[in-house]
């Protein structure tokens, strides 16, 4: 058997559907996402370190500038002189240079001769090295980061003071004041013909570099100042775990440091994927490289389409269970149509049938209760059609028994007239012509001729007798000279009976056809017989008229009438005969009464001449058939059934 889905399933499944291309679409679009967020994010870390590099590289390069004006000072050159107050040069240096921790002056053997700010012994055995160096080379350099006993971290930027700075300045040479101008190029010709007699070290605090280079990291995004084996300067994120972070981008380092740049995936700590770029610092008293890293999409971008699916997947159970009640909603009409419909089929019109729902349901509501009141409408008439069916057959069944008792009855009539009145005539005048026989003419002439005319009398008598019964069974005048005249031959018989009757024609009548001639007369016998069993009249009237192409006939008595409404009851059969007469000539039949008021019966016809009224007899024979044809809804049917009339026709052609 085939499974129908029904509307609730198919609404869920057209819902379904709806949403494949809606979460593949988002897929493609956070797809999309992730990859233009990490075009992004290497192109802010690349801008960062590049503010980076360029923020530190000009710090840098100007403190290594102020330092090396600094020591072309005829104070700082003749610093070895104990005349010289080298203090006070160096307090206003730190004065116009306050990101300057401190300033400090040492001989060729890297003993402290002067100094301005604090110049702890952890700080002075950490630059030994770095001190010799810049003796040695002439250059300025740089220390790695150096935590002192004031609890801070410090850099220090060492510069050669050489001879050849106090032959170039002399000692009465004004002190300048300190500028940030750009680094001079290292190997000057001074540095070359003199001779480095002592540095000048210049103390910078790393937290300056920090507050300078922290703020361009937002968010979760990482900075880091890096040499080959330090963080110089470190946001959170690497400053929490120095060790993994150098380890984990030893690679990008030392590609920043051999002056290369580029962008890379990594993990932290906690095995999060970043995103970075690495690029060299370009100063010329460092070796340092900035390295930038930010969350990797895909790191916040699981989250991100972990919460995406979730609303999806929220959304999706809200528009299924909106389906869900929709269809529900909509499948409860439709099946409160369908019940209604199924009722209506099982013949069932008492259901209600008020409009559900809305739009193209209640449209199809509407329509149905239309055909259901239609249909109840029509099953209504059809049960009264039944109603009155089973009503006219009963009649006809009745009409049907009554025409056979009287069939019976006028053929026991017929043959006690024939036995009562012909028989014994006939039964005479054969026994006296027999004697007559038997005499063998010895009789005398004279009682032979009694004899003769006693036979001739007795089948006289008899002829007369049969011509009688044969005019009871079909007036003769009907064929010979018409309806109106076989009436009148009627009613001055029946005025026998104590009825005073006259006929009364007004017009010619046209020709009528034999079965409308005997249908009339029929009528009007059956009237003038009901007269005189039910009306209790004195007097009857016939009246036969041609109006406007109407052939009329009206039969009136002053008798004591009856309620037209009764003539429908199965005991009116006489009524009902004279009616379903009428219908087969083709006339309509009307009753006029009134309690004593008298009654009068009408019948109409529209002339049509000579034309046979027998196909209207023959098409109502042809549909109502055998004796079924009894519980026909065609009233003239028994009337066109010529059974009462057809025995006496019979027995007129078969008597002898």
């Amino acid at each position: 058997m085939t499974r129908h889905w029904s509307l609730r399933t198919r609404l869920v499944l057209f819902a379904t559907a709806c949403l494949i291309p809606l979460v593949l679409v988002v897929l493609f679009f956070l797809d999309r996402g992730i990859q233009r967020n990490t075009e992004q994010i290497v192109n802010s870390e690349t801008t960062i370190s590049n503010l980076t590099s360029q923020v530190v590289t000009g710090y840098l390069n100007g403190v290594v500038t102020t330092v090396e004006k600094l020591a072309t000072q005829p104070e700082i050159v003749a610093f070895s002189d104990p005349k010289v107050d080298t203090t006070r040069v160096l307090a206003l240096t730190r004065d116009a240079r306050t990101d300057l921790a401190g300033l400090l002056i040492f001989d060729d053997k890297g003993a402290l001769v002067s100094t301005s700010g604090p110049a702890p012994k952890t700080l002075l055995d950490s630059i030994q090295v770095q001190l010799a160096q810049t003796i040695e080379t002439g250059q300025p350099a740089i220390s790695q980061p150096i935590s002192d006993t004031e609890d801070r971290t410090v850099l220090v930027i060492s510069v050669p003071i050489t001879t050849a700075s106090q032959a170039a300045t002399g000692t009465n040479a004004p002190t300048p004041t300190p500028t940030a101008t750009p680094m001079p190029q290292s190997g000057s010709s001074d540095a070359a013909q003199g001779k480095n007699i002592g540095t000048i070290a210049a103390v910078i605090n790393v937290s300056y570099l920090e507050s300078i280079v922290v703020p361009y990291a937002r968010g979760k995004t990482e900075i880091g100042v890096v040499s080959k084996s330090d963080v110089i300067v470190g946001t959170a994120g690497i400053a929490k775990n120095i060790p993994y972070f150098l380890s984990s981008q030893e690679e990008h380092i030392n590609q920043a440091l051999e002056g290369d740049s580029g962008n890379f995936t990594s993990t932290d700590a906690s095995g999060s994927g970043r995103l970075g770029v690495f690029a060299p610092i370009q100063s010329e008293v460092t070796n340092w490289a900035v390295i930038v890293t930010s969350p990797a999409p895909g790191t916040y971008s699981r989250s991100l389409v972990t919460q995406s699916l979730v609303a999806l997947l929220l959304a999706s159970i809200v528009i299924l269970t909106l389906a869900v009640i929709f269809g529900e909603f909509s499948a409860r009409q439709l099946r409160t149509l369908a019940a209604r419909a199924d009722s209506m089929k099982r013949g069932d019109f008492s259901v209600n049938n008020e409009p559900v729902g809305g739009g193209e349901i209640r449209e199809l509501s509407i329509a149905l209760a239309d055909m259901g009141n239609q249909l109840a409408t029509q099953m209504h008439g059809l049960e009264e059609s039944q109603v009155e069916r089973s009503h006219q057959a009963e009649q006809m069944r009745n009409l049907l028994r009554r025409t056979l008792r009287l069939q019976e009855d006028e053929r026991r009539r017929i043959a006690g007239d024939i036995h009562d009145a012909v028989s014994p005539l006939i039964t005479g005048a054969l026994y006296q012509a027999r004697a007559l026989q038997m005499r063998n003419g010895a009789s005398p002439p004279a009682e032979r001729e009694e004899t003769l005319a006693n036979v001739n009398s007795l089948l006289e008598q008899a002829s007369n007798e049969i011509h009688s019964v044969i005019f009871d069974l079909r007036p003769p005048d009907l064929d010979d000279i018409g309806v109106v005249a076989a009436i009148e031959a009627f009613i001055q018989t029946f005025s026998r009976t104590g009825l005073a009757c006259r006929l009364e024609v007004v017009n010619d009548l046209p020709p009528q056809t034999p079965e409308v001639r005997l249908g009339v007369y029929r009528i009007v016998q059956e009237a003038l017989h009901n007269v005189v069993r039910h009306a209790s009249a004195d007097e009857a009237v016939v009246r036969l008229e041609s109006t406007n192409g109407i052939l009329r006939v009206t039969i009136m008595d002053n008798g004591i009438g009856f309620d037209p409404a009764m003539s429908y009851r199965p005991t009116s059969l006489g009524l009902l005969s004279m009616r379903e007469r009428a219908a087969a000539i083709g006339a309509s039949f009307k009753i006029v009464s009134k309690p004593g008021g008298g009654s009068a019966i009408i019948i109409e016809r529209a002339e049509t001449g000579d034309m046979l009224s027998d196909v209207v007899i023959s098409e109502l024979i042809a549909v109502t058939g055998t004796d079924s044809a009894a519980t026909s809804e065609s009233p003239g049917m028994a009337a066109s059934d010529p059974a009462p009339d057809r025995p006496h026709v019979t027995q007129e052609r078969t008597d002898p």
